[in-house]
């Protein structure tokens, strides 16, 4: 059973009994938006393939050219296909939908996570971009410490910017980490990218800058600011 308290703006806040488990963010509609886990099937895989590209184009143009850009959104969609080995993969990929409609994505990484990942579509790239898509892969590869949870990557459509998609994806994630007993959330993210102030507005602050030159993988961005975000283990 649960009862109501009011907050300093007067919204009711729902607040549950020792013992209950109150749902996961995104699990019942929000201004329309849900979130659920990735399924392995053509549409997701396709959906999360192009959104991440989308995401993340400057990085994929410098390292493969525009005109084959196509080809990597095949290579990476059919990375989020045949995990059967992996199952925790689809519990951490996670998509929000606006009105039945998947418009984002969030992946998130745990203490001893491994991606399988495939060869599929590769040496269309030629082999000296498929070696630079191979090393813009390493430098941006991070193994997590135990007790925290690495936002991968967040990319939310262009179409529904505005929404609180992004914000409602955070939620989730911070949610499984705590379902995890994570203590600490953290994510790395250009000095000049305004998802920036999402983060903070999140509860995240910036821990450090990166000392790593990713120069000859994802062109010359600046710097990269480490964020962090303390969690309690306790389910709000």
């Amino acid at each position: 059973m649960s009862h109501e308290k009011l907050t300093n703006d007067f919204s009711p806040v729902v607040t549950s009994q020792p013992g209950s488990n109150p749902p996961a963010p995104g699990s019942t509609p929000i201004n329309g938006v849900t979130v659920r886990p990735l399924q392995d099937t053509p549409t997701d895989a396709e959906f999360a393939g192009r959104l991440l590209v989308q995401g993340f184009r400057g990085k994929v143009v410098y390292n493969v050219t525009e005109q084959k850009e196509p080809i990597v959104v095949k290579i990476t969609s059919a990375t989020f296909r045949g995990q059967k080995q992996n199952p925790a993969f689809y519990q951490r990929t996670l998509v929000a939908e606006l009105e039945g409609v998947p418009v984002g994505l969030i992946q998130l990484k745990f203490h001893g996570d491994k991606i399988l990942n495939t060869a599929e579509h590769v040496m269309e790239l030629g082999c000296w971009h498929a070696f630079r898509l191979f090393c813009l892969a390493c430098v941006t590869d991070t193994n997590v410490g135990k007790g925290k949870c690495l936002v991968d990557c967040i990319c939310v459509d262009d179409s529904a910017r505005g929404r609180g998609v992004g914000k409602l994806l955070m939620e989730r994630a911070e949610y499984e980490a705590r379902q995890r007993q994570c203590h600490t959330m953290y994510l790395c993210v250009l000095t000049t990218n305004r998802a920036r102030n999402l983060y903070e507005r999140q509860g995240y602050h910036v821990t450090g800058t990166s000392p790593i030159c990713f120069y000859c993988c994802i062109g010359p961005p600046g710097q990269f600011y480490w964020m962090e975000k303390p969690l309690s283990t306790d389910i709000p």
